[in-house]
């Protein structure tokens, strides 16, 4: 069986077909393609059909549907974009996008099916990733924003006494501050600008500093260490044994993760998600697994 995994982020689109029975990607069928995140309805929804459709041909076999990664707000299990107030992809407010592209691929609407783009990172690591080992899981994802996910058996949580609403960690606070503004590229760029008064692009450039700027060193040791004082009441409170992160910025690890390591209590084990960047597609794919998806449907309705 094959199913068809996608990424959707404000610019830009990824697409590739996924085989459920090797656990793989088809990697030649990788599709990827920027957009205009501030253009029409019909010119997002045509580069991404044209995306879609580049991974469909060349796979040149049937396949079982297509998931999609999408960031929020959106009504996952209908399909409706309900993303607003921003600079991208307002124009498919409202927009039912499972009937959209079901018509313009020529499939069935119950073939398409919509997921959170952190929760698709986090469940590809706990059905296939070495997350799977473990009973109850948190998925950190570290880059522009702060993403998370709390699964238990593989399935996201998002309504339970033992897990944030929404299993959200973005709009929690560390020290009177909201967490999203400290654990994301602009809030480990700020830091090294309170430090020096030097303002980086990226995170990439506060990396190659590391080796002659103790403030680069300083910087991300105190990332790390904040970053598990932080995270450290979830994981009593859920009772993790694993946690895993993803993100660009889980890249500079080797950083930063010594001081979290010896910060962080009570999970077994910690690591860096082998999948990267396309840990979201799988995760997606593999909505088209009937079983896994009944078992997480009610879920969907609340995210």
């Amino acid at each position: 069986m094959f199913s068809i995994g996608v990424d959707i982020g404000g610019s830009h689109i990824s697409s590739c077909a996924y085989s459920h029975e090797n656990k793989t990607l088809c990697r030649e069928t990788f599709s990827y393609k920027k957009i205009n995140s501030q253009g029409s309805k019909e010119e997002i929804l045509t580069g991404w059909v044209d995306a879609l459709q580049a991974t469909i041909k060349g796979l040149g076999k049937p396949i079982s549907g297509i998931g999609v990664a999408m960031p929020g707000p959106f009504d996952y299990y209908n399909g409706i974009s309900k993303i607003t107030d921003v600079e991208k992809l307002q124009s498919l407010y409202d927009v039912n996008l499972r009937l959209e592209l079901a018509d313009r691929l020529k499939v069935q609407p119950s073939q398409i099916r919509f997921i959170n783009d952190a929760t698709a990172f986090s469940v590809a690591e706990a059905l296939i990733g070495k997350a799977s080992k473990f009973r109850k899981a948190i998925a950190i994802t570290l880059g522009t924003g702060l993403g998370s996910s709390f699964l238990l058996n593989g399935k996201p949580i998002i309504k339970d006494k033992q897990v944030p609403e929404g299993g959200f960690l973005y709009n929690q606070y560390y020290r009177n501050v909201f967490a999203d503004d400290l654990f994301s590229t602009r809030g480990i760029i700020n830091a090294f600008e309170e430090e020096t008064g030097k303002r980086l692009k990226n995170v990439k450039e506060l990396c190659e500093l590391v080796g002659v700027d103790a403030n680069a060193r300083k910087v991300f040791n105190d990332f790390g260490t904040r970053l598990a004082d932080f995270i450290n009441p979830y994981i009593e409170e859920f009772e993790a044994d694993v946690l895993v992160f993803g993100g660009n910025i889980s890249k500079a690890f080797e950083f930063f993760g010594p001081a979290l390591k010896e910060a962080l209590k009570g999970v077994d084990e910690i690591y860096v998600s082998e999948f990267g960047e396309e840990a979201a597609i799988m995760g997606s794919a593999l909505l088209l697994d009937e079983d896994y998806y009944a078992g997480i449907a009610e879920t969907l309705k609340l995210m």
